[in-house]
């Protein structure tokens, strides 16, 4: 494997020693700047590994990482895309108002199965699952299955 040799500047050094004193950061991150700054003093890779309680192949990706990229991609995760979310703000609205509503006939309340089918039926979306369904409303405060907690909307007689 090719060795990375780390050479940084006193204001990297100041920027680590920082990071490493200070506690502002998570553990990750110190951790890393504790390789870092060994690795610059020219601690071999198994000592820095066994110090640091990691694999000498994390030692070694986090020196390659501060050669190709910087110190800052070094220390910190690149942003992860993460999952899309279930239901955009449109899908999202017309649930809270099928929740808010009248439950089906035959029904004194709205349960989360009810809902999943109304929004498919509705073709508001082609899918949904009911742990998205509960999570989205009781974010909201929205608990239909709780008749107690849905405001129904007046009728006018």
């Amino acid at each position: 494997m090719k060795k990375y040799i780390i050479k940084l500047s006193v204001s990297e050094r100041e920027r680590l020693h920082a990071i490493t004193r200070k506690g502002n950061h998570g553990a990750r991150v110190i951790k890393r700047a504790r390789i870092l700054l060994e690795s610059n003093a020219g601690v071999p890779d198994g000592t820095i590994a066994a110090a640091e309680q990691v694999a000498e192949s994390t030692v070694q990706r986090i020196r390659e990482r501060c050669h190709d990229h910087g110190l800052d991609r070094a220390l910190f995760d690149a942003p992860r895309s993460g999952t899309p979310r279930a239901l955009d703000d449109e899908q999202e609205a017309h649930l809270v108002a099928i929740a808010c509503s009248h439950p089906p006939e035959g029904y004194t309340h709205w349960t989360i199965e009810l809902l999943k089918k109304r929004m498919i039926t509705d073709k508001v979306t082609d899918r949904v699952a009911t742990g998205t369904i509960h999570a989205r409303l009781t974010q909201r405060g929205i608990k239909p299955w709780r008749e107690k907690n849905v405001v129904h909307p007046r009728t006018h007689a």
